[in-house]
């Protein structure tokens, strides 16, 4: 699970990955904030995110998905995918985006 932008979270569940964002209700007295779901497309994987980066990838057995977070609408926006030859859990890259490290557990 990540915090992004302290107004947007990331989570993987069982089944799918999950986004939350802060959505304040203005319907209510007060303007009381809540946290509100939404999808992008069905993809169950690994998440890595570095905080203070705009983009978030997502590992599966055999695709990696990178998404664009944007700072305005806190929505990803789906920038580019690669197949997984690696067969790998995790591919972390640094924060200038020139040295990769990919690892498979076990």
């Amino acid at each position: 699970m990540y915090l992004i932008y302290d107004s947007a979270l990331v989570a993987r569940s069982s089944s799918d990955i999950l986004f939350f964002k802060i959505e304040k209700d203005e319907e209510e007295e007060g303007g009381r904030r809540r946290w509100k779901e939404y999808h992008i497309e069905h993809v169950r994987g690994f998440i890595y995110y570095i905080k203070g980066n705009v983009r978030i990838q997502i590992t599966t057995d055999d695709k990696i998905y990178f998404y664009l977070i944007d700072k305005e609408t806190l929505m990803p926006k789906f920038e580019n995918v690669m197949s997984n030859y690696m067969n790998c859990n995790q591919m972390m890259f640094g924060s200038k985006v020139r040295y990769c490290v990919t690892y498979k557990t076990n």
